[in-house]
């Protein structure tokens, strides 16, 4: 990695387009908004990317029909995002293909190091933490994660901002022309996320980056990512999740994630969960990969605090595979417990970085954990009352969600407002939320076909809150006490949230990353 070594200054900063008679005319709204908003959350990675999809409606608006037809011919293409009974074989996630695409597009993806991230929950914080770290360190770091809340380009990210949109249009010519190589080929037409993959790879070329953390899609051993050469690959946790796809035991999940280890690859994991870690020590071990695991060669301990304050969080060295890092102890500025882990990761990853020759600073990983706030992960929108938009949307990030309620928020009521999706376990995501609040508001979202009916979720809530009254169980009377509602959209369900609001009350959205898009939305144009 002596490639990487001294990098920082070797390459310019991107320079954006600059419209200037349409940009003056947005200059004063966006500092009184950005002003409102830096005074309200204090994070300034917010800020910034608020600041810049702000600026980028100045340069294309979305409704130029030039970005209509791009966004067009993407959409128009098989998108497993909106799909429910997407099979997870190599007959549908057919690596083959990617690889002739990319091909056409003469290897984008080999132009500079990738370190590539998997897992159920986590792997966008983790992402994103590492992403933020390597920029501040002064390395062009390209990130490209998904799916995006509100427009495509967010899922494009170098050096912090989302790319412009006419960036990513202006280069739908030659990933279309590859695309139409690809479709007369034997591999067929290549689907929505090949697309964006081989884009995001595309745009990370033309722009020089340094170094690329790719976020995996789905499993990971037949996702459209699994076709690059890592230079350090990087495991989250692993819960149930896509069983349909990935498989209905820990086991078989974790045999999907560990689809991304390769041969002589280091791995960083943070499974707990004995039969998932076991699965990825035997892969790592088939593939002669050095392997650092949470909890065993690693660890952390969080102190929550309630915000504005910053958590604090203690990284463990347990075994001296880990160089021990300069500092140890560190500023943690999302929420949650869970996070601890993820930041423990991030740590782990920067050290082994540091160690393989890569010129990273301690400042500027202090920085990343401290400032970075990603959208819709336990994120605060309004004050007075409290909302919180997050997009958990399985029984573990739920119940890490609502930890996460109760450790840092200290509130006379709290609000749900759940929906959610046909291929979640929404009857055991109820059983968890129903004994935490005090009054539930059940929707449905509109931006994807696999919601499920919000009548369905309120004849189960409902069903649910009679088995308590029922029961003998300790949390029954809790249950027996929920005011439960419904509203037909997010719009209704916010409106009968804030109708009756008390003093100190908590409003948390969740239930499904569709839902927190809608949500961020609509209370962020409000």
């Amino acid at each position: 990695m002596g490639r990487v070594a001294g990098m920082q200054n070797a390459r310019g900063v991107l320079r954006r387009n600059a419209f200037s008679g349409q940009l003056s005319r947005c200059i004063p709204r966006i500092a009184s908004l950005l002003a409102l908003f830096v005074i309200t959350y204090g994070h300034a990675r917010f800020a910034a990317t608020f600041e810049l999809n702000l600026i980028k409606k100045s340069l294309m608006e979305r409704s130029d029909p030039k970005y209509a037809a791009a966004a067009r011919f993407l959409l128009d293409r098989i998108n497993y995002e909106k799909t429910v009974d997407r099979p997870y074989d190599q007959q549908t996630f057919r690596l083959g293909r990617m690889v002739f695409l990319l091909d056409c597009l003469e290897n984008p993806h080999l132009s500079a190091p990738v370190i590539h991230i998997a897992g159920t929950k986590g792997k966008g914080s983790v992402a994103w933490l590492l992403a933020e770290g390597l920029r501040r360190s002064g390395l062009t770091t390209g990130l490209y994660t998904s799916p995006h809340l509100e427009f495509l380009e967010e899922r494009f990210v170098i050096n912090g901002q989302p790319i412009s949109p006419e960036r990513w249009v202006n280069n739908l010519p030659r990933l279309k022309h590859a695309a139409d190589r690809c479709e007369k080929s034997e591999h067929g037409s290549p689907t929505f996320f090949e697309l964006t993959t081989a884009l995001a790879w595309l745009l990370f070329q033309q722009a020089s980056t340094d170094v690329n953390v790719i976020e995996v899609g789905l499993g990971g051993r037949l996702d459209s990512t699994n076709v690059c050469a890592p230079t350090l690959s990087i495991i989250t946790s692993i819960s149930f999740d896509h069983q349909q796809q990935l498989g209905n035991t820990l086991a078989l999940i974790a045999s999907e994630k560990a689809g991304i280890i390769k041969h002589k690859v280091p791995i960083i994991h943070g499974v707990r969960v004995g039969e998932a870690r076991d699965v990825i020590r035997r892969v790592a071990e088939t593939h002669g990969s050095d392997l650092w695991e949470l909890g065993v060669d690693f660890d952390t301990k969080i102190t929550p605090n309630p915000p504005p304050q910053k958590s604090q969080i203690e990284f463990l060295r347990l075994t001296d595979r880990v160089p021990l890092p300069s500092a140890t102890h560190y500023p943690l500025g999302m929420l949650g417990r869970h996070q601890g882990d993820n930041a423990a990761l991030v740590i782990a990853a920067w050290q082994h970085l540091t160690a393989d020759g890569w010129d990273l600073t301690i400042n500027a990983l202090e920085q990343s954990l401290s400032e970075t706030q990603l959208p819709a992960r336990v994120e605060i929108v309004h004050r007075s009352p409290t909302i919180i938009i997050d997009s958990a949307h399985n029984e573990a990030s739920i119940h890490a969600l609502l930890d996460t309620l109760h450790s840092y928020f200290d509130t006379d009521r709290r609000t749900i407002i759940f929906a959610c999706s046909k291929d979640k376990k929404y009857r055991e995501m109820l059983q968890e939320i129903l004994p935490k609040c005090d009054r539930l508001i059940l929707t449905q979202y509109h931006s994807n076909p696999r919601f499920v009916p919000v009548e369905r979720l309120e004849e189960l809530a409902s069903e649910l809150k009679l088995d308590a009254q029922n029961s003998n169980a300790s949390d029954s009377e809790s249950v027996r006490r929920i005011e439960i509602l419904s509203a037909p959209n997010i719009d209704e369900a916010i409106r009968f949230a804030r109708h009756d609001t008390i003093e100190n009350e908590l409003i948390c959205i969740t239930g499904s990353f569709f839902i927190a898009s809608e949500a961020r939305l609509r209370l962020l144009q409000s």
